[in-house]
């Protein structure tokens, strides 16, 4: 293996795969992730987004035998690399990728693998790769101090009433039920709700109480 000869490296925990030969080309494809939206009275205008991920397509061949375009010495057997990758593509793996002299260093995902036996080289292998560059998402965490220790509910005796007592009103001089109303639930329009608990003590016309009146606020 030539020094001016780059290198494209496929690695995943303990395994690591060199591909035995070279690639006649590589396809590096970015695209945008933009959208366009329509504005009354606007018109069109475009939304920026993060771009999509990069995707990088490659295709070669696991020759059956060294030859002198191989960039390893001892390749493997061409099954050796086709079930690794197959693997990692069943498996959902995240791969690094490395093309040396190319500067990609990436983490990807295997999207798509093909291969295909040629008749005119029985046991070598063509094959065509596509991987997309992955991100790690980190996911906040939310931290629980479980040293607290969960406080124990009191203890109540038995057939204790729980229900609250309606409060009383002693009407004064100068009152209505709207400014009673508003004064115990902060709104005005619910003196009809005292003005039902009260009806006997009132009498027909809500808006004539008189000061001595003690009201049931319900």
């Amino acid at each position: 293996m030539t020094s001016s000869k780059y290198q494209i490296w496929l690695e995943a925990g303990k395994k690591k795969r060199q591909l035995p030969v070279n690639p006649e080309s590589i396809k590096i494809q970015r695209n945008g992730n933009n959208q366009s939206v329509t504005i009354a009275r606007l018109g069109e205008t475009t939304v920026l987004q993060e771009p999509k991920a990069v995707t990088i397509t490659f295709s070669s061949f696991f020759p059956k035998t060294y030859f002198p375009g191989c960039t390893v010495k001892k390749p493997l057997l061409p099954h050796a690399y086709i079930n690794a990758i197959s693997t990692w593509l069943n498996e959902k793996t995240v791969v690094r990728l490395y093309i040396t002299k190319c500067d990609i260093v990436w983490y990807a995902t295997i999207e798509s693998f093909s291969y295909s036996q040629s008749g005119g080289d029985v046991g070598s292998y063509d094959y065509t790769i596509s991987l997309k560059s992955y991100k790690t998402v980190r996911v906040r965490q939310i931290n629980i101090n479980k040293n607290k220790k969960a406080s124990a509910p009191k203890k109540t005796n038995a057939r204790v009433n729980t229900k609250s007592k309606p409060k009383t009103y002693t009407v004064k001089s100068g009152d209505c039920l709207y400014n009673i109303a508003k004064k115990y639930y902060g709104d005005g329009s619910k003196y009809t709700k005292i003005y039902e608990a009260n009806k006997k003590i009132i009498g027909s016309n809500p808006n004539l109480i008189k000061a001595g009146q003690v009201l049931t606020i319900p």
